[in-house]
């Protein structure tokens, strides 16, 4: 859907997906963010003579909660993405949604924590 334009009305009715996905996408950052330091930790207690880790199962299990987080998001920015809106940023909260206004391209303008959109900006301008 990379060509969809967007009403403001349909972009709207996406409100609510999106705030779950981004939410839940928020909070997988920050344990994917947890688990990579956690591994790092690990890494620095150092290895034993033959090359390994020292704690190589706490890695281990640490990494496997890594991936499992970064797959579910990866899967929920696929989601997003097939409804054809943009996601600009886990972070902040932000999803453009492509559309016009009197024949010029804008992309309209939502941000996590806004009930419903509230702006918008031409293609070359950004969130400010």
């Amino acid at each position: 859907m990379a060509n969809r334009l967007f009403t403001v009305s349909e972009a709207n009715a996406l409100v609510p997906f999106l705030e779950g996905h981004l939410r839940r996408l928020q909070e997988l950052q920050r344990q994917a963010q947890s688990h990579f330091e956690e591994m790092e930790q690990i890494k620095a207690v150092g290895y034993k003579p033959d090359g390994k880790l020292i704690l190589q199962r706490d890695f281990q299990d640490t990494r496997e909660s890594f991936d499992r987080s970064v797959a579910e998001a990866n899967a929920r920015i696929a989601d997003i993405n097939r409804t054809g809106c943009q996601l600009k940023s886990v972070e902040l909260g932000l999803v453009d949604f492509p559309g016009k206004v009197d024949d010029q391209d804008i992309l309209l303008c939502w941000k996590l924590g806004e009930d419903a959109l509230r702006h918008y900006h031409t293609p070359l301008e950004g969130f400010d």
